[in-house]
């Protein structure tokens, strides 16, 4: 039998209470137990929090196993970090959603349809991010779970009617040996390339010097426009200006060589020359890359401006919602957009959904865009 999720927690939360009213052992006694297992044994904190509790009745009585997932390292928002946490798969996923998108259901500016379809887009990037996270990653790439139950409650409704659906979807990549869950990044808002004129993601390779086939720079159109919405939740600028070289403060910049750009203006890996000297990072910036052009401000000082917000490598947050609302994309358009010649894979059923062949990430959008435009 299947269980929604809700449906599956409250019953799961009921058998707890029973279990639990059962009275806590003496002092003197052997470890507590719940259900005759040595909690010891969870992998989870010695302190268990309530949703592990009911994640492990979940398991034992056999019910909805499948709608959970347990993440090696989550930043849980008032809580700190956790190890092997484990969380209802929808709750996980509105949650970290929310972290990175919030309620942009409420902006005048967004459709709620534009806006289901962004949530799914990060929903599945989320997904397949920890999924790969769990089996290579660090605690330094945690992401950050924002608890349903602090999420406003019409907006958590809004997002667990869209994310629901596609929770078990993963983005998955073919090298030549079957398919592997993709690490699937993600950043605020991409950069602009101002030789060219156009906004686009920084590759991998751009970034941290490692070729990804599905990790490609991409033009996405909308960073700048969307982000300037979207910053009410970010709460960064678009465009920032830098004066002096952060390993040479007393230095102003006056020279610079940009002429090696990716896609959306970012310099590429190492390839950055600052008064004669080679950088791959710039301590100062809050983020690892960022897309570069040197000059002078309005008063003629030699500065450096940079675009975006974040690394931005992979999907954009800000150019997803742009796709969605401004060309009618579904999630699979804004995926197939942003992870080059990624598909889509249903983790219960393991069946693929392969890449549109489309211009600029899907056929359908583009045609929708196309007529709307007319």
């Amino acid at each position: 039998m299947k269980f929604p999720h809700s449906v599956a927690r409250r019953a799961a939360a009921l058998v707890l209470a029973a279990v639990l009213a059962l009275g806590a052992p003496a002092a003197s006694a052997a470890p507590a137990t719940i259900g005759g297992a040595d909690t010891a044994q969870l992998p989870v904190s010695q302190q268990l929090e309530e949703e592990n509790c009911i994640s492990w009745l979940l398991d034992l009585f056999g019910i909805g196993k499948e709608n959970r997932i347990t993440v090696q390292y989550l930043n849980v928002k008032g809580k700190g970090l956790k190890r092997n946490y484990r969380l209802d798969l929808v709750d996980c996923l509105v949650g970290i959603t929310y972290t990175e998108l919030g309620a942009i259901g409420n902006f005048a500016e967004i459709s709620d349809k534009a806006a289901a379809e962004a949530w799914k887009a990060q929903a599945v990037a989320i997904h397949s991010y920890l999924e790969y996270q769990n089996k290579y990653g660090s605690s330094a790439n945690a992401l950050t779970y924002t608890p349903v139950d602090q999420i406003p409650a019409s907006t958590r409704k809004a997002m667990e009617e869209a994310i629901e659906p596609v929770a078990h979807e993963l983005l998955v990549y073919d090298a030549g040996s079957g398919y592997s869950v993709c690490n699937a990044v993600f950043s605020c808002s991409a950069g602009y390339n101002t030789d060219t004129g156009v906004y686009g993601t920084c590759s991998a390779r751009d970034a941290w010097g490692t070729e990804v086939p599905y990790l490609q720079s991409v033009e996405s159109p909308y960073e700048e426009q969307y982000h300037n919405i979207l910053r009410r939740i970010i709460g960064k600028d678009y465009s920032m200006v830098e004066y002096y070289d952060s390993r040479h403060p007393d230095e102003p910049y006056v020279s610079a060589d940009t002429s090696h750009k990716s896609l959306g203006g970012f310099v590429q890996y190492g390839t950055l020359v600052s008064n004669g000297r080679s950088y791959a990072y710039l301590g100062q910036f809050v983020s690892s890359r960022y897309c570069f052009d040197f000059g002078t401000d309005a008063n003629g000082t030699p500065a450096m401006t940079y675009y975006g917000f974040g690394h931005g490598v992979g999907l954009s947050q800000c150019g997803a919602v742009g796709f969605a609302q401004e060309r009618g994309y579904d999630y699979k358009e804004i995926l197939q957009t942003y992870y080059t010649g990624a598909a889509i894979m249903d983790q219960r059923s393991g069946e693929i959904t392969q890449p549109s062949t489309g211009p600029t990430g899907g056929i359908g959008g583009f045609f929708r865009w196309l007529f709307s435009w007319l």
